[in-house]
């Protein structure tokens, strides 16, 4: 196996370290120096507790990592004894190092355990799909059909988002319609699927939030919302529990992503005059990915039959001092699939 895009040079920024996890797509690296000796190991979720108080990737990975992480020697392990290790201690990698701590492979969890079926763990929670908009953004697709229809690979969008879902036992869906909704209850009356779906019919638009509040007095617990044009590679196990431990009222899955400012940006003096010049600097944000956990008091904040939006509902529960927090995932996690480009590049990825 190669190791490469699982070391991470000690002087890195947490930033680079997320590209990398991205990169090999187990969420975790391990820190090195430049001649490759052990300094520690970093995890999505270290980098997560960072952001939470934070949003600064700029800062350097080793402050955050763990200085004494679990490795085994090279030629001194078998089998047996890795997977005990990982059993034990719920790592995600171990290393491997030679007699200089140099490392000289690593070891996942995935090659040890992932040979049978992995069975995610069940969440009891109800679902909204928001997916009652126009789709202006698909047009002309959209002329045609319901953006939740327009098919990826000979399956509807709105499908590939609930059987997310389904992996983790949830089948209890409410959808959000307007737009087209004869078409969409048609496709799903002649649709053979083992979920229920109740329909929360708008008769006008109501924006990305207002739909919900026809849910208030009928949604008891914890419940997922997502809009119907996003695909969102997540845990939804760990969402969940970082949502109940932290005792949020609204949690937001948040993708870290990444712009090229295609001019010179000018920094000024207070004075007016010229400081610097910043040839097409990069800028690293957090943006709203479409996919919440909520509480059922936070229904009560919408207002009945008016346009609202998620920002709109968020702000206003700020106001309210409800607890609002996110959870990042990383820049290749989330797919916006709801405008055209986006949608034809997506296509072969998806």
């Amino acid at each position: 196996m190669k190791i490469k895009p699982y070391l991470v040079l000690k002087n890195f920024s947490l930033g680079q370290a997320l590209k990398k996890m991205n990169k090999n797509g187990r969420k975790c690296c391990v820190i090195v120096d430049k001649h490759h000796r052990l300094v520690g190991t970093l995890s999505d979720g270290d980098i997560r507790k960072v952001i939470l108080k934070t949003s600064n990737l700029k800062l350097n990975a080793i402050r955050f990592c763990n200085r004494k992480p679990k490795y085994v020697v090279e030629g001194k392990y078998n089998d047996f004894q890795i997977k005990n290790l990982f059993l034990k201690g719920k790592y995600d990698l171990i290393p491997v190092l030679d007699k200089n701590k140099v490392v000289k492979n690593v070891l996942l969890w995935h090659v040890f355990f992932d040979n049978k079926k992995k069975v995610e763990k069940k969440i009891n929670a109800k679902v909204v799909i928001m997916a009652g908009g126009k789709g202006s953004r698909l047009d002309p697709l959209t002329r045609i059909l319901p953006k939740p229809l327009v098919p990826i690979n000979n399956q509807a969008i709105i499908e590939h988002i609930t059987s997310r879902f389904l992996k983790y036992g949830m089948k209890n869906f409410f959808f959000t319609i307007r737009y087209k909704m004869k078409i969409i209850k048609a496709y799903f009356s002649d649709s053979k699927i083992n979920y229920k779906i109740k329909y929360l019919e708008e008769k006008k638009p109501l924006g990305t939030a207002g739909g919900l509040q026809k849910l208030y007095g009928k949604i008891k617990s914890s419940f997922f919302v997502t809009n119907c044009d996003v695909l969102i590679n997540v845990n939804l196990a760990n969402f969940f529990e970082f949502h109940k431990k932290k005792k949020l009222d609204i949690s937001l899955i948040t993708s870290s992503q990444k712009y090229t400012v295609p001019y010179g940006v000018c920094e000024l003096h207070p004075s007016g005059r010229l400081k610097k010049i910043t040839e097409k600097p990069k800028l690293n944000y957090f943006v709203n990915a479409g996919m919440y956990l909520m509480e059922p008091k936070v229904l009560k904040l919408i207002p009945k039959n008016k346009y609202f939006d998620m920002n709109n509902l968020i702000q206003k529960a700020i106001e309210k001092n409800y607890k609002v927090g996110v959870y990042p995932i990383g820049e290749k996690d989330w797919v916006d699939i709801g405008q055209l480009e986006e949608y034809k590049k997506h296509l072969k990825l998806i």
